[in-house]
């Protein structure tokens, strides 16, 4: 009988552990996904903030570069209106005083 009982006991232990180890395995495994999923959502967050860091610096060059080149527009503009004035003008005095000696 004293056997009987011994050997139910150690059944019952293994059972016991066996079921522990199981929950452990299984808390491990658990532990370890969501480790690894911290894991991939940490990159993601780190290659979309490098993403947007390089969207702004692009936005930025791009205004600046806008910028020149429509300050460049306007200056070429203002220097063509420039010369075409003064060209004009020079013409227009030659030919008045072209009439002024032809008259006189």
């Amino acid at each position: 009988m004293q056997s009987n009982i011994s050997s139910v006991k150690s059944v019952a232990c293994q059972h016991t552990w066996g079921h522990y180890t199981d929950t452990a395995v299984v808390v491990v495994i658990v532990v370890f996904v969501v480790a690894v999923v911290v894991v991939v959502l940490a990159v993601v967050v780190v290659v979309l903030a490098v993403v947007a860091v390089v969207v702004v610096v692009v936005v930025l060059v791009v205004v600046v570069l806008v910028g020149v080149i429509v300050i460049a527009v306007v200056v070429a503009v203002a220097v063509a209106v420039v010369i075409a004035v003064t060209f004009v003008v020079v013409v227009g005095v030659l030919v008045l005083d072209h009439i002024v000696v032809a008259c006189c």
